[in-house]
């Protein structure tokens, strides 16, 4: 089979008349370089269809019931681009392109298991037997292949489009204020409202009074076979944060809960969940109000 081969100009060209794009292009004139490469052959693979765009209500019908969470995140566009080979098999490129590089990495940290195998793309990636997917700048990419098996050719895919995104990016700030002792290396997660921290803590109740304008992280811990979550969450406002703190603590202590401890400082929350009274809780705690005072 002779493969297509496209210059940019043609990409542009074709992209443009097209419409496919027009979506993602106006989110993105600052970095389209993305959405060109995933318009190109990807080695042994040739395009399968066109490259579609999804934006506003188009999000919903295509993701269906993951909408509304990736939502929470703030998502603005999604793009995606189907691949084949001599053989049949499928590759699909997803680029969800998020509001800001803590948002991208809140919906990868969603999905991360400290158990996965990471690898150095973007800032940074993940393995599993059908797919690749990694977090840079504003960008939660997956490539994702239609049989499970080896993925050094996902990798390297992966990797060139990681090339093309031409910023680079940090966890959020909240990331680096969790304690280091007993830590889980790379069990963060970061949130904002309600319908994501159910994913990782259910309260019955929005209690802690989250909203698109509040920040949260949750990190594991671990030692001598005890487990707990460390939690910080920061609101806009020294009051929000009492308000919350008050609502939260007056739910604990009508319910009897036992397995949360939780205290306020300025305009954060923090505190712990999952983890009874013992020396793993009172040390991270202790660290959680060390780093909030040090910030």
């Amino acid at each position: 089979m002779i493969k297509k081969k496209f210059v940019l100009m043609g990409i542009t060209f074709i992209l443009f008349i097209s419409g496919w794009l027009t979506g993602c292009f106006t989110t993105e004139k600052s970095l389209p370089s993305i959405y060109y490469s995933v318009a190109q052959d990807m080695g042994q693979y040739t395009v399968k269809g066109k490259l579609y765009c999804y934006e506003g209500d188009e999000l919903d019908t295509y993701m269906d019931s993951e909408a509304e969470n990736y939502r929470a995140y703030k998502i603005r566009s999604l793009s995606v681009q189907k691949y084949q080979n001599d053989s049949g098999i499928t590759l699909t490129v997803k680029i969800y392109n998020m509001s800001s590089p803590q948002d991208a990495f809140g919906i990868y940290s969603s999905i991360r298991n400290p158990e996965a195998r990471f690898v150095k793309i973007g800032s940074e990636g993940i393995v599993s037997s059908y797919a690749v997917e990694f977090w840079k700048a504003n960008f939660y990419v997956r490539v994702i292949h239609s049989i499970p098996g080896p993925k050094d050719d996902l990798i390297q895919i992966a990797k060139e489009l990681a090339a093309k995104i031409n910023k680079s990016s940090k966890e959020p700030q909240l990331v680096s204020l969790l304690p280091i002792k007993d830590y889980v290396s790379r069990s963060a997660k970061f949130f904002h409202e309600k319908i994501s921290l159910n994913n990782i803590y259910y309260i019955p109740e929005n209690f802690l009074e989250l909203n698109d304008k509040t920040n949260g992280v949750v990190g594991y811990y671990q030692n001598n076979g005890e487990k707990a979550k460390a939690f910080i969450i920061k609101y806009p406002s020294r009051d929000m944060a009492k308000t919350a703190y008050e609502g939260y603590s007056s739910y604990l202590s009508v319910h009897q809960k036992k397995d949360a401890l939780v205290d306020v400082s300025d305009s954060y929350m923090f505190g712990v969940w999952d983890g009874m009274d013992s020396e793993l809780t009172r040390g991270i705690m202790k660290g959680l109000s060390e780093s909030l005072v040090l910030r």
